[in-house]
C-alpha cells in the first residue's frame, strides 16, 4: 500500500512486510517476529515499534451492494457516520478518514449509535405521528432562534385552527432532527412540505400574508 511504499523510500527505514507475527517486545529495544509461512523466528534491533492494523478494508464483500465506496474499498460517511444509503452507518478503520487508530474508531463507534439512536426515534415518530395518521400533515421545518420561523409557526397554526381538522402540524426543529431535513433535502427555512399518509403532496410557499397561505390550504 501507500504506506509502505512511502516509508521505504527512506533508507533508514527498515521494513518487514505482511506474513508476520509479533511474537514479542523487549523494552522496545528490538522485536523477535515468526514467519507465518515458513514457522522460522528471526530478531530485528528497534527502539519503536508501530503497528498498523487493518491498512487494506476488508469491504470486498459490500461490492455489489448500493454502499458508496472508493477505488481503494474505503466507505465515504458524513460527521454523523452516515453513509449514503438510509439508515447505514460506517465506522472505524474501513471509513473514508484522516486518522486511523482505536481511539478514533472508538470516537466514530459513539458518534454512529447516537446517530443511529435519533434516526430511529425520527422514523417512529414519523411511522406514528405522520404515515398512520387519517389527517394530511404539514411537516414545518423551522428553527427555534430564528424568528422568521417562529413567526411563520405561529402564523400557521392560527390558520389551521381556524379552517377545521383537515390539516395537523408537525413540527421539526432543524437543530435537534436533521435526518427528516435530509430526507427532504430543506435548505432554508421556515419550510412546509404536505404529507397524506406520508407522501408528499406539495410543498407551501411560506409566505408571511395570511390570505396567500390560507388559499394554498384550500
Amino acid at each position: 500500500p501507500v504506506l509502505i511504499i512511502s516509508i521505504k523510500k527512506n533508507k533508514k527505514n527498515h521494513v518487514k512486510e505482511l506474513h508476520e507475527s509479533i511474537m514479542q517486545i523487549e523494552n522496545v529495544e528490538g522485536i523477535k517476529i515468526k514467519s507465518l509461512k515458513t514457522g522460522n523466528s528471526s530478531e530485528i534491533t528497534c527502539q519503536g515499534v508501530f503497528f498498523f492494523v487493518g491498512m487494506v478494508p476488508s469491504t470486498h464483500f459490500l461490492k455489489d451492494s448500493k454502499l458508496e465506496m472508493d477505488k481503494t474499498g474505503y466507505i465515504p460517511a458524513n460527521d454523523r457516520m452516515e453513509t449514503n444509503l438510509e439508515g447505514i452507518y460506517a465506522v472505524g478503520d474501513n471509513r473514508v478518514k484522516y486518522l486511523r487508530q482505536v481511539v478514533s474508531a472508538a470516537g466514530d463507534g459513539a458518534t454512529a449509535a447516537v446517530a443511529a439512536d435519533r434516526y430511529i426515534e425520527e422514523l417512529n415518530d414519523f411511522n406514528t405521528n405522520i404515515v398512520k395518521n387519517d389527517k394530511k400533515i404539514l411537516l414545518l421545518f423551522f428553527n427555534v432562534l430564528v424568528n422568521e420561523s417562529l413567526e411563520f409557526s405561529t402564523l400557521l397554526e392560527r390558520i389551521i385552527s381556524e379552517n377545521g381538522d383537515e390539516y395537523k402540524i408537525c413540527k421539526v426543529d432543524m437543530a435537534t432532527k436533521k435526518n427528516l431535513a435530509g430526507k427532504y433535502e430543506i435548505g432554508k427555512i421556515p419550510a412546509v412540505v404536505v404529507l397524506d399518509k406520508g407522501k408528499e403532496i406539495k410543498r407551501l410557499d411560506c409566505s408571511m400574508d395570511k390570505e396567500k397561505l390560507k388559499s394554498q390550504l384550500c
